[in-house]
């Protein structure tokens, strides 16, 4: 019988070292830390969702800590400063990022995408279901005195409501000088507000099932206004995209919504590690299915919009764009 000296079993012993060397870190758990939105909300909540199926897919020993924020532009300075992981942000804040547009006060180049187009959101303009507004047009050709509910300084709904005037050659100081107001508050402040004829407007954001909008289209009752084609292009300028509301989303709603929308999404910072990067995104959307389940808004989310760049309006990060290349050979 030939017996193997020491070195020639060296090369192959070396080789199975390496190999096992590399399992043994392709292995090495991943701490995360996820930054969702304030306790209660549908982000903290789909946050959760998320957890369980990142944890699913992760090396064992892996943690996913959810941190309660003021949502998107918070999350947006969150990640920049590396001060979280992972982050929800609406695209159109993520575009206004790399701009060193609204709240950001220099260009932010270090934002990557994940996982894009979770759900739909659309911007909502809503009056007292009796109000004889028409059109926004309407507030400034009739000098209009009408009292504006938006969302807290610097939120989402508050930008967005000043854009939606600024598109319809309105400002803050318009409508006060008409005898107006404009009162930025909570959303459950606002809803008592417009249910007590408090409020004639109420200008933010709105998806499918949203738990304030359901309530305010029950009780008092509220009348949805479409934008014009001007004014959706002057929002498409601002990360927004084209899309029109469907009839009967809410109680009283028959008529479909003209307007613009854009959806929740997972970013990054870039310097995250590409394998990092890669894992999670992969977690994440190997559960889409099981998330999917639980909220009915994430009906739309498939794994071609996930990498679509209307859905993340910035670069997808190298270890995500590795997934889906992945996924889209496996097809």
């Amino acid at each position: 019988m030939r017996h193997l000296s020491f070195r020639s079993l060296a090369p192959a012993l070396f080789a199975a070292l390496l190999a096992l060397t590399g399992a043994t870190q392709a292995a090495d758990p991943v701490k995360v830390k996820f930054a969702a939105g304030p306790t209660g909300t549908t982000w903290y909540a789909y946050a959760g969702a998320l957890r369980t199926e990142m944890l699913n897919g992760l090396p064992q020993g892996s943690t996913v800590d959810i941190l309660g924020t003021p949502m998107a532009i918070a999350n947006t300075k969150l990640l920049t400063a590396k001060r979280t992981d992972v982050a929800l942000i609406f695209p159109p804040v993520a575009s206004w990022a790399e701009r060193g547009f609204g709240p950001f006060d220099n260009k932010i180049d270090n934002i990557r995408g994940l996982v894009g187009g979770l759900d739909q959101y659309y911007q909502r303009v809503t009056v007292q279901k009796n109000s004889d507004i028409k059109s926004l047009a309407d507030i400034k050709k009739n000098k209009l005195a009408v009292r504006i509910g938006t969302g807290p300084q610097g939120s989402l709904n508050e930008y967005i409501a000043r854009l939606i005037l600024a598109a319809n050659d309105l400002s803050y100081e318009d409508i006060e000088s008409f005898g107006g107001s404009v009162s930025r508050s909570s959303l459950s402040i606002l809803q008592d507000q417009f249910g007590d004829g408090k409020l004639d407007m109420i200008i933010g954001i709105t998806t499918a099932g949203h738990p304030n909008t359901s309530q305010l289209s029950i009780t008092p009752g509220q009348r949805f206004l479409s934008l014009s084609d001007d004014a959706i292009a002057y929002l498409e300028k601002y990360g927004f995209t084209p899309a029109t509301m469907p009839a009967d989303l809410f109680e009283g709603q028959s008529e479909p919504v003209k307007g613009v929308g854009f959806s929740t999404s997972i970013y990054a910072n870039a310097d995250m590690p590409e394998e990092e990067a890669y894992r999670i995104t992969k977690a994440i959307m190997e559960g889409r299915e099981s998330v999917q389940r639980s909220f009915g808004s994430m009906s739309g989310w498939t794994v071609d919009g996930s990498a679509a760049d209307e859905n993340l309006a910035v670069p997808l990060h190298p270890g995500a764009q590795k997934y889906y290349q992945e996924a889209a050979q496996a097809q």
